[in-house]
């Protein structure tokens, strides 16, 4: 398998449904999910190339053995504004604080910033950080988060029998999108498999440009641009990393992404619950179709708890088979949900990094990464 690496900038505002909506508003999201972007590959290749479309086997939902292609989420780039340089970003941990007043990373368990500012310490209290920061925030302990640039655009309904404006008496009234602006950077990963990584890059390039991304595309959003598109053999990604997991004491999980964890028909929140280890049921599963054996162990607390802090996610747009709605929506794990780990077996650290874990990850869903930290 193949790691696509790269940059993704919005050539044109760009609107990705939260899966909620409030009266004529609809919010956006603030980074590109997997899925979405599996659909604009998937909708282009099924409309002009059918024959790679079967072959890459892009439209597989259960099986993820059985796909050729994983679609991760592109978070959005930090931008440095002294020195422009850019870097991408991960889900910030819902475990750690950061001083309110200095942005300096909080030691674990200390309620006062210890940062030395004009010769004395902050003394600040610390705030924990939702949204994407930088994985060099972790170990300079300075905060980069990415600013995501929005902006909300009225629009006026048009009927179909005139094409013209409804009139004062008409059901429907005039809306409001929240979009992404123009100009702004998402870091863009896949993997793939090696036969089709050159037409996936060519792929990429067209359909950012003529099936676009997200919604209100009849109105001129979502028109996207690869670039700086790298590959990388995820053999090479996982041994590299899985020398670096080695080196980090206090290991923690990360959701990057929104996890989907199911039993039977039951959305599980947390990485250790009442229904058993799912978590591991489906880590396994991944490790399977990877090549690679192991299992992380959750560290307990006191009362045999699993030393987790959660954030409750959505997964949108669950399925469009079985005669599931589009809008369908479940709860899942959500971003920056945490839980302190034991492993001894650091390649199946990487491995998950590199596939995710639980269900659709060929979408985005179950991205998680490793970092040091504690609960």
């Amino acid at each position: 398998m193949i790691e696509l690496t790269g940059t993704i900038t919005a050539v044109s505002s760009l609107h990705i449904g939260t899966g909620k909506k409030s009266g004529t508003f609809s919010e956006t999201l603030g980074y590109l999910p997997g899925r979405t972007i599996r659909g604009m590959v998937g909708y282009y290749l099924h409309s002009n190339e059918r024959e790679l479309f079967d072959k890459i086997r892009i439209s597989e939902d259960t099986d993820m053995s059985k796909t050729g292609v994983f679609f991760k989420d592109a978070l959005p780039v930090y931008v440095d504004k002294n020195t422009l340089t850019e870097k991408p970003t991960v889900a910030s941990p819902v475990s750690l604080k950061w001083c309110k007043k200095c942005d300096n990373l909080m030691e674990y368990g200390i309620k006062e910033c210890n940062n030395i500012v004009s010769g004395k310490k902050c003394l600040h209290e610390g705030k924990k950080v939702a949204g994407f920061v930088t994985k060099d925030s972790f170990i300079t302990g300075k905060l980069e988060k990415a600013d995501v640039k929005k902006h909300i655009e009225t629009k006026c309904p048009i009927t179909r029998g005139g094409h013209t404006s409804p009139g004062s008496d008409f059901e429907l009234s005039p809306y409001h999108v929240e979009s992404v602006s123009p100009k702004t950077k998402f870091s863009f990963r896949c993997i793939v498999e090696d036969e089709f990584a050159d037409n996936m890059k060519r792929v990429l390039n067209e359909a950012g440009v003529f099936a676009g991304l997200g919604g209100y595309r009849s109105r001129g959003y979502g028109t996207v641009a690869f670039s700086e598109i790298r590959e990388s053999q995820v053999s090479d990604i996982i041994e590299k990393r899985a020398s670096e997991i080695s080196e980090i004491s206090n290991l923690m999980m990360v959701a990057n992404s929104p996890m989907i964890l199911m039993n039977q028909d039951n959305s599980i929140i947390g990485f250790g619950t009442e229904y058993g280890n799912i978590f591991n049921e489906c880590a396994t599963k991944t490790l399977t179709f990877s090549g690679y054996e192991g299992k992380l162990q959750f560290n307990l607390d006191n009362n045999d708890q699993v030393k987790q802090l959660l954030n409750e996610g959505i997964a949108r747009g669950w399925s469009i088979k079985n005669d599931n709605k589009v809008s369908e929506v479940k709860p899942c794990i959500g971003h920056g949900s945490c839980a302190e780990i034991t492993s001894n077996n650091h390649s199946a650290l990487a491995a998950l990094e590199v596939y995710g874990v639980g269900e659709m990850t060929n979408s985005g869903y179950g991205d998680v990464y490793f970092t040091g930290g504690k609960i």
